[in-house]
């Protein structure tokens, strides 16, 4: 156990993960989406406000749509008259590796080099319940494994490499793989040191191993710096109590996002990280999440800095939540047509099935924009789907809901937003 004044430690999180997320331009307000429709093939309505759009732009090559109400396109379903076929679209997942630090300061309470008193929480009561919260609120698709460091032997505060949760597409409320993740989070048993650079190193392992398609992800969660190198060396006088050269970690990160996985690293510094907070900012600057107008040497950190929060609890929620909404995908892979029949992309159509159950048409939208609506990965030899703006941000946020995909009828067309 390190000395206090020199004990942190650090851990690598699912990936959750969720954006920068997969390019695909999410952004603005559900309220103003443009998203419509009833569950009878009938014209639509919307909630957003704003004047009715005329849908049947003669210039626009993609085809013609109804006129809804309030900005509503018609909704064009397997019962539609035109249609001739459909295929429910496969959401392409997100792949998210957690390496998780519990090293013995995860013990302490938020801020302080102690034990929690009596009725108060500690840094990992507070992480891992952020953690179990934010996992549960992922869609089906997303794929999350764990892996816990330093998960040592007796007597070895360093590591050994063992996956605790392999990667697997979390699936339906319930499922085996949202079961085995919350199991492993309520077992784990903060003690020892944190040889972060030989944990991130398998984690990296682990998740470029997973066959799963789609952008890749590790999530950094720290209180700290490490304080075992990639041999598992500690630093002089005192071994697995002094922090190491944070360096190293540094340009693996960089390689890791730079490099053939292409893989994305989220880092949130937990109170306890403030004299690591300029090193997490350059792995997030490096590693493909900085946010925007940031500074590796502040105040405004390139990572998701927790070190100031008046609540740790409520900002680890927000920014877990932040990472999420990055990490979860709006693309979809375009169903195969009917055999001997080729696609025609002016006659595609895509059915947003909301968790309630009610169907809504959602139109192609501008494909340089891509702020509401839909559009194509490629005009000319389409393989995706890809939701814009707000549409894509409301599809996100309904776990029960799906895309299907309607062939034979003319495109409904979505007109730029202005």
């Amino acid at each position: 156990m390190p000395i206090p004044t020199l004990r942190r430690s650090l851990f690598v999180a699912f990936p959750l993960a969720v954006s920068a997320l997969l390019a695909v331009g999410c952004g603005g307000s559900a309220d103003g989406s443009n998203v419509s429709g009833s569950g009878d093939g009938s014209q639509g309505s919307n909630t957003g406000a704003g004047s009715q759009p005329s849908l049947g732009d003669p210039n626009n090559p993609n085809g013609s749509g109804g006129t809804g109400s309030n900005g509503g396109v018609t909704v064009i379903n397997k019962g539609s008259e035109c249609a001739s076929s459909s295929g429910t679209a496969d959401a392409v997942p997100a792949v998210v590796q957690m390496v998780v630090d519990i090293s013995g300061s995860m013990n302490w309470a938020p801020g302080t080099m102690d034990n929690p008193p009596r009725g108060q929480d500690s840094k990992w009561d507070i992480t891992s319940a952020a953690l179990k919260a934010a996992v549960a609120k992922l869609p089906a698709n997303i794929a999350v494994g764990v892996n816990f460091y330093p998960n040592n032997p007796p007597r070895n505060s360093c590591i050994r490499n063992r996956v605790d949760v392999p990667i697997n597409l979390l699936g339906a409320a319930n499922s085996a793989q949202r079961r085995a993740f919350n199991t492993a989070i309520d077992g784990a048993d903060p003690d020892n040191g944190t040889p972060t650079h030989a944990a991130y190193n398998f984690g990296l392992q682990t998740l470029n191993g997973s066959d799963l398609e789609g952008r890749k992800f590790i999530l950094l969660i720290t209180d700290g710096v490490p304080t075992f190198t990639l041999e598992c060396m500690g630093a002089q006088p005192e071994p697995g109590m002094t922090p190491v050269d944070n360096a190293p970690l540094i340009s693996a990160v960089e390689a890791a996002y730079a490099g053939g996985s292409g893989a994305s690293t989220f880092v949130i510094g937990s109170p306890g990280s403030e004299d690591a907070r300029e090193d997490l900012s350059k792995m997030a600057s490096l590693g493909g999440t900085k946010t925007d107008g940031c500074s590796d040497t502040g105040p405004n950190y390139c990572h998701l800095d927790m070190t100031t929060a008046q609540d740790f609890a409520a900002a680890l929620t927000a920014g877990l939540a932040q990472v999420a909404g990055q990490i979860s995908t709006c693309e979809y892979v375009i169903p195969p047509s009917p055999t001997g029949q080729t696609l025609n992309p002016q006659k595609v159509n895509v059915l947003y099935t909301k968790g309630d159950g009610t169907e809504s048409s959602l139109g192609k939208g501008n494909p340089d924009a891509c702020d509401a609506g839909w559009k194509y990965d490629s005009e000319t030899n389409p393989t995706k789907i890809i939701l814009c703006g707000s549409d894509c941000e409301g599809v996100k946020a309904d776990l029960g809901s799906k895309i299907d995909v309607i062939f034979g009828c003319d495109t409904v067309v979505e007109p730029p937003v202005k």
